[in-house]
């Protein structure tokens, strides 16, 4: 607040000083004089004798009166100087003050300010604009109440309205706000109330400091304070610090961690001595006597900050306690679990001890030693990590050299992969144990199975490696032998079940066949029977592609509509004997009479192979039985699945759900069973592949595959596939005609009598003419005899004498150009890619129905 410079009243008051002098003479003396001439006069009479005495008291009276008032004079005007003097001093005083008020307000960092009644400013000091760079008003507004727009807590700013408004003093109201020249200002403000005699409130009188530097330094400091809790909660190791009067200033959650028993005390504030004591009383203390006595000895050891010493904490870790003393006179602990050191010391004090006492004993007998390492079954070798030092007889015979050879011997140069192993084995030098098996080369070329074990050894003073090698080749092999005979097991299990399918079949075909030839009469009885035969033949058929899938026989891998209903009814004949007996198998796909609805672009061999892994799956996931349930359906997924599936396209769906009631999927790992090779089986039990194939036919049919289902009830796979309208209706037999309408004529090879029959009337229905041959040879003699006037050739690939393929080659030589259509039960992929390499030729799988017979003839003779 800026101080008025106005003069003092004191100033004025000394001027007339001398004047006040004279006055105070002036006003005494007349009354002096007269009392003096009275006496004067009184004296002149008695002396003379002519005074009587009432004249002469009279006089003596009027003498003593005006004594009296020069007296009274002189005192008032000694009372006046006295006064002038007073005010005189009281102004100077003031005028000190004023000069005083001044130099306080030049030298404050703040400004002043006051209000009226109403909160409205009366006064602010100059040194506010000088600070804000412009008009306070234009920051501050008309009125105290106007600050509310500069608080950022609303809450805070009512607080201090209610204080203002009530007018109660007021401290440290922070404003804060941007600076004309784009500074962040913080302002803070302190007031008093103004108030008279009778208490009336006149206002607000207070000051105001720039508290700008302060604030962003306290930011900082709390940045920092952040920072630093962060770093101590992120290392590895307990932290905890004291202050020089035993408080706790910090603690990380690692060292919480550590006193689980007393976590809830370690918060700031808290002194070491009742952390100590709550400790003790809560189990912390397991000796006997005083608990006191032991809280004074560790608050001694606390202090005395002594090397770090080892124990279990309440947590049942091991840990390294280290405590030093800080620059401020504190305490910093620090706690290092060694747990895995400890229990890594334990077993290498445990191999230590062990190899001192063969070591004694070696030395007590030499020759005990010769005999028990030379008569060991397994291989044993010190290797220094540089070279073999020493090989029993048993590593000689395994490595194919004599142990004399062996030393000096790269160890790597034995092994196959041999740098990568010896980095491995190195590492038993420092205290690890690795085991794990690899191959061995012999010098002769043979190569040996191993199962090496590393430890700890010394060899001329140094550290070394003892490798213990076991020769497990034979194992392996019979190993080998029992799995492939467990799968002939398996094999057999299978081909029993599917002799008992085939059995059913062939009594069904047999059973009408002999119906109808019974009564051939009646026409609607034989046509029951044909085609409750067709029935029987196409479950044969579809049995048969199973097995085929099985094998991966199949011969293309392409896409085609496929119904999912009966593909799906088929796989309970094909799981039957792979499945355990404590397994039921529900097979969910509607009734075979009804509608067939499911249709899907898939290839059929590795959908078969997809609903097999999930199938085999589900059964290892019920080691104690269940039931395995394969149910489909066709829907619209929600938009939920379409989200999760962005590449999919909205639409209708063909799902099957594979569902166990095992113990289903760990959330842990849902998100990586799909990736290749991942599995929770055990080595040898599974290669990881199986999901990741089922996911590999969901996305080549253009759908998705996705685990269903919570964790500890049941696992359930759904495959959604791409729903597709039914493939149009096979048209008639119509004639198969080549050039000028003429009907085709066709040579037929097949060994089979009734296969041969079968084709030969398809092919005449359709208008052709057939000559038939079973074998090659024979086949190439009608070619002959015919003068190779053929249209087209349909031959079976496997006939003895001459097979297909040789068939094809022989007539090559006599008709590049001759069209050959290949009819096989059996092929591979590759027997498939050498018959139809040349241009002209296709393979159909059987069995072959009718109309499959005649389109692939008609594509043929179009070319």
């Amino acid at each position: 607040m800026d101080v008025a410079d106005t003069d003092h009243p004191l100033r004025t008051a000394g001027a007339v000083e001398p004047v006040a002098g004279r006055s105070r003479l002036s006003a005494s003396f007349p009354g002096l004089l007269a009392g003096l001439a009275g006496f004067g006069t009184l004296a002149g009479l008695m002396a003379t004798g002519q005074a009587a005495l009432p004249a002469a008291g009279a006089l003596t009276l009027a003498g003593g009166l005006a004594l009296w008032s020069a007296r009274r004079a002189g005192d008032n005007a000694a009372a006046l100087a006295r006064s002038e003097a007073a005010l005189r001093q009281a102004q100077s005083e003031l005028a000190w003050m004023r000069a005083r008020a001044r130099d306080f307000t030049a030298a404050s960092p703040g400004w002043f300010w006051e209000t009226g009644a109403d909160h409205r400013y009366l006064t602010l000091s100059d040194r506010l604009g000088i600070l804000l760079r412009c008009d306070p008003g234009s920051v501050f507004g008309e009125s105290l109440l106007d600050l509310g727009a500069l608080v950022d807590d609303e809450a805070t700013w009512g607080e201090y309205r209610a204080d203002i408004e009530a007018g109660r003093p007021f401290r440290d109201l922070e404003v804060s706000f941007e600076g004309v020249d784009g500074r962040d200002l913080v302002l803070r403000l302190s007031a008093v109330p103004v108030r008279d005699a009778d208490g009336r409130f006149h206002g607000y009188r207070g000051c105001g400091i720039d508290a700008t530097a302060e604030t962003l330094a306290l930011v900082e400091a709390r940045f920092m304070q952040a920072v630093v809790h962060d770093a101590i909660d992120s290392v590895s190791e307990g932290f905890v610090l004291f202050s020089a009067d035993g408080r706790l200033l910090i603690c990380n959650e690692q060292y919480r961690r550590a006193y689980p028993t007393i976590a809830d005390l370690l918060t700031p504030g808290r002194s070491f001595a009742e952390i100590l004591r709550a400790a003790a009383e809560r189990g912390g203390y397991e000796g006997e006597g005083d608990i006191g006595a032991w809280v004074e000895q560790r608050l001694t050891r606390h202090l005395q900050h002594s090397a770090p010493v080892d124990g279990r904490l309440s947590d049942g870790r091991w840990y390294r306690i280290s405590e030093h003393a800080t620059g401020t006179g504190g305490v910093v602990k620090i706690l290092m679990d060694i747990t895995e050191l400890k229990t890594r010391e334990e077993e290498l004090a445990g191999q230590t001890a062990r190899l001192k006492q063969s070591v004694t004993a070696l030395r007590e007998s030499e020759l005990r030693y010769r005999q028990l390492v030379e008569l060991a079954p397994y291989g044993i070798v010190i290797w220094d990590r540089s070279a073999i030092r020493f090989a029993n007889g048993a590593a000689a015979a395994i490595l194919g050299l004599t142990a004399d050879a062996l030393e000096g011997l790269s160890l790597a140069s034995f092994l196959e992969d041999g740098d990568a192993l010896e980095a491995t084995f190195a590492t038993a030098a420092e205290g690890e144990q690795p085991r794990l098996e690899c191959n061995a080369l012999r010098p002769d070329g043979e190569r040996r199975r191993l199962e090496v074990g590393a430890s700890p050894a010394i060899h001329g003073g140094g550290p070394a490696v003892l490798l213990v090698l076991n020769d497990i080749t034979d194992r392996r092999r019979v190993e080998g032998e029992l799995q492939r005979a467990q799968k002939m097991e398996a094999v057999g299990r299978m081909a029993g079940g599917i002799a008992h399918e085939f059995n059913n079949m062939l009594t069904a075909i047999g059973g009408f066949a002999r119906l109808a030839e019974r009564n051939p009469a009646d026409p609607d009885r034989v046509l029951t029977c044909v085609q409750e035969i067709a029935k029987a033949s196409e479950r044969a058929a579809a049995l048969t592609g199973q097995l085929l899938d099985f094998s991966h026989r199949r011969v293309t891998d392409e896409r085609e509509v496929v119904a999912i209903a009966p593909l799906v009814r088929d796989l309970r004949v094909f799981l039957k004997p792979l499945l355990s007996a404590g397994i039921d198998v529900a097979i969910q796909a509607g009734d075979e009479d009804a509608p067939q609805e499911a249709y899907a672009l898939v290839n059929p061999v590795t959908l078969n192979q997809a609903l097999l892994n999930l199938a085999l799956n589900g059964r290892d996931a019920m080691p104690h039985g269940g039931t395995l349930t394969i149910a489909l359906t066709v829907e619209t997924p929600d938009d939920a699945f379409f989200a999760r599936h962005r590449g999919l396209k909205p639409g209708r769906y063909v799902a099957i759900r594979v569902t166990d009631q095992g113990g289903g999927v760990p959330a842990a790992i849902r998100d990586r069973i799909w990736e290749p090779f991942f599995t929770t089986k055990e080595p040898g039990k599974g290669t990881g592949l199986g999901l990741w194939m089922v996911y590999g036919t969901a996305q080549q049919a253009g759908g998705a595959v996705e685990l269903e289902g919570e964790e500890g009830r049941g696992a359930i796979f759904a495959l959604f596939l791409p729903a597709v309208d039914p493939p149009a209706a096979p048209a008639g037999l119509d004639p198969l005609h080549v050039a000028e309408g003429e009907g085709a004529v066709i040579l037929l090879v097949d060994d089979e009598d009734s296969v041969r029959r079968y084709l030969r009337l398809v092919l005449e229905e359709a208008g052709c003419t057939v000559v038939e041959a079973s074998d090659g040879q024979e086949a190439l003699e009608r070619y002959d005899d015919a003068g190779g006037l053929f249209d087209a050739v349909v031959s079976d690939v496997s006939m003895p004498r001459m097979n297909g393929l040789e068939l094809a080659r022989a007539l090559e030589t006599r008709n590049q150009l001759l069209p050959i259509l290949f009819l096989t039960g059996y092929a591979s992929r590759e027997t498939a890619a050498g018959l139809t390499a040349q241009e002209g030729r296709q393979i159909v799988m059987k069995p072959v129905a009718p109309e499959r017979l005649l389109h692939a003839l008609r594509d043929l003779l179009a070319l």
